[in-house]
């Protein structure tokens, strides 16, 4: 399914992920062929389309998208009835603890790695997403992307409940950034890091000795310019 669909069927929804997130989501997933994508955070279920989407376009596939939580506005399966991609999704709705202890459940089944992708944009905490990290890492399949949402969010300027107990440090510190910088960033796994407009992670998991490249790069104004490049790379185009 092309993006323009996904985007169209899911309509100017102002709780839905914007068609900025999703291009970037469905992009990346296009482009590494993914055919298995794990989301944690499924929100009303628009990046879990984008990601489906992407999937669908590949010739198929499965998107395992895990929440615990409950948001007002459009559920996750009147967004994916909307775009025609249930069939597509694994909804698992947890009603306990967090993903962490479902993503232990996976591992115990089998540690073999079983996903080309991850979307993270859940918890925002670094309690949780410290070790979902870490968890994700092993079930991730060499050269696969790990993204992280949000990377500025903290309880302290964010809407969500705060939970008891925690250091004024806590609330204000950005959970996911120090997952980031702090987990992921000295994790021998990934080999490379990228930051996106100063607020989507990326993190790949490498096949070789451990080696780290950090970047940053702003790419709302060189998003069309990518797309060219990708045009051109499937063409078979090749500069002089």
């Amino acid at each position: 399914m092309r993006f323009a669909d996904v985007k169209e069927r899911l309509g100017d929804d102002a709780w839905l992920t914007g068609p900025w997130m999703g291009r970037l989501l469905y992009d990346a997933v296009r482009e590494g062929g993914c055919r298995s994508v794990l989301e944690l955070g499924t929100g009303h279920g628009s990046s879990t389309a984008y990601l489906a989407a992407a999937v669908h376009a590949n010739g198929g596939g499965r998107v395992v998208s895990v929440d615990n939580h409950h948001f007002a506005g459009p559920s996750p399966e009147e967004s994916l009835e909307r775009t025609g991609l249930r069939d597509l999704v694994e909804l698992v709705r947890i009603d306990h603890s967090s993903y962490t202890w479902w993503l232990r459940g996976l591992l115990r089944e089998s540690p073999a790695p079983r996903f080309d992708f991850c979307f993270l944009d859940g918890a925002h905490d670094w309690h949780v997403d410290g070790l979902a990290v870490v968890l994700v890492e092993r079930l991730l399949h060499d050269g696969s992307w790990l993204v992280l949402d949000d990377l500025d969010w903290s309880y302290e300027t964010g809407s969500g409940p705060v939970p008891p107990g925690l250091s004024d440090e806590e609330r204000r510190a950005c959970g996911v950034r120090e997952v980031f910088e702090v987990v992921l960033a000295g994790h021998p796994a990934f080999d490379e890091l990228r930051v996106v407009d100063g607020s989507i992670g990326w993190a790949r998991k490498g096949s070789g000795p451990p080696r780290l490249v950090r970047e940053e790069t702003v790419v709302r104004s060189s998003m069309l310019a990518r797309r060219v490049r990708l045009a051109a790379r499937r063409l078979g185009w090749r500069s002089a």
